[in-house]
């Protein structure tokens, strides 16, 4: 059992492995490998491990991908993503969304929309940003 922010995290880096609608296992690799630096805990506060992230995507795969073929998938995406607006370390997930697109050696046009729309719900780049002004 993991906690529900460990589950929607897996969740949301697993939409960037279906987003072109092939699976590699250079995504898989990196998907665990990333899930395991952010890092994703479980119920006992221990880091989950690159073979339970294995595992969880091979028993969610069918759900992750009827989660993106749904008819209604961008009312559930936007959900998900503003259901861990709150999550401390929001960096380190974009970060993994950027490895996971990148691990097989072509960043599609849906995988980075994704990630645009995740920065975007974050305000990722948006005036909480350190540093950042209004004005020129």
């Amino acid at each position: 059992m993991i906690p529900v922010v460990t589950q929607k995290i897996l969740e949301l880096l697993a939409q960037v492995i279906v987003a072109d609608g092939h699976i590699y296992e250079t995504e898989l690799e990196a998907f665990a490998n990333c899930a395991a630096e952010i890092p994703l805990l479980d119920n006992h506060g221990r880091r989950i491990s690159n073979d339970f992230v294995r595992g969880w995507f091979e028993a969610h795969s069918g759900q992750i991908s009827a989660f993106r073929a749904s008819d209604n998938s961008d009312v559930d995406l936007t959900r998900l993503i503003l259901s861990l607006s709150e999550y401390p370390d929001k960096q380190a997930v974009v970060d993994a969304l950027i490895k996971i697109s990148r691990s097989d050696g072509d960043e599609h046009l849906e995988e980075k929309l994704l990630i645009s729309i995740v920065k975007s719900y974050w305000q990722y780049d948006g005036l909480d940003a350190p540093g950042s002004t209004i004005g020129a």
